[in-house]
C-alpha cells in the first residue's frame, strides 16, 4: 500500500503536515529504510556542534534529533499496542517534559546515529511480519482514532519535517 491510500479518518488531521512530505508513492513495506538512509546521510552532513540553538530557549540540533527518536518509540508502541488489539486509549505524551532530560547527553554524532538505527531497526522489524488484519487495525491516541498503517508514514513525515527545521533554522 501507498501513502495515497490513507483515509482521513485514519488519523487526526494534526498529523496531515507531516503525512504531506511523505511522497503519496512512498510505499508502507520501503518507506522506513528509506527514511532511515535519508536521515543518516543527513545527519552525517551536518558540521555544526550538536549542541548549537537558533534562539534562546529552543532546542539543539541534539535535541530535535533526540526527539525524533523518543517520538519513533512513542509511535511504535502505539503501533504494537493497536496491532496486539488492545482497545485500551492510549494518552499523548508531552515532548517538553522528554525533552526536559536531554541535557545530560553529549549528542555525539556517532551516539546519535546509532540511537537512531537501532530504533529504527527495532520499528522496521515490528512492522516486517505484519498481517494485514493487524495493518489495518485501529486505537486511540491522544483523544483520536489512529491506524496502523499510518504510522510508518507519520514517522517517516515526523522526521522529515524535523530535518527540514534543523536545515532551515539551525544551517543557514
Amino acid at each position: 500500500m501507498t501513502r495515497k491510500e490513507l483515509q482521513s479518518g485514519e488519523y487526526n488531521s494534526y498529523y496531515d503536515h507531516y503525512l504531506n512530505l511523505v511522497p503519496e508513492s512512498a510505499s508502507i513495506d520501503t518507506i522506513l529504510q528509506s527514511s532511515l538512509e535519508d536521515t543518516i546521510r543527513f545527519i552525517n552532513k551536518i558540521d555544526k556542534p550538536f549542541d548549537t540553538t537558533y534562539a534562546t530557549g529552543k532546542w539543539s540540533i541534539g535535541e530535535v534529533l533526540m526527539h525524533n527518536i523518543d517520538t519513533e518509540r512513542v509511535f511504535a508502541y502505539r503501533a504494537l499496542r493497536f496491532m496486539r488489539g488492545d482497545q485500551t486509549p492510549l494518552p499523548g505524551f508531552d515532548q517538553d517534559v522528554f525533552a526536559q532530560d536531554y541535557s545530560n547527553y553529549a549528542f555525539a554524532k556517532a551516539d546519535l546515529i546509532n540511537s537512531f538505527k537501532a530504533t529504527r531497526n527495532a520499528t522496521i522489524d515490528l512492522f516486517k511480519s505484519i498481517t494485514a488484519k493487524q495493518l489495518i487495525s485501529r486505537g486511540v491516541a491522544s483523544e483520536s482514532p489512529m491506524s496502523v498503517r499510518v504510522i510508518p508514514f507519520l514517522i517517516a513525515g515526523h522526521n522529515k519535517h524535523h530535518e527540514n527545521v534543523i536545515r532551515e533554522r539551525y544551517l543557514s
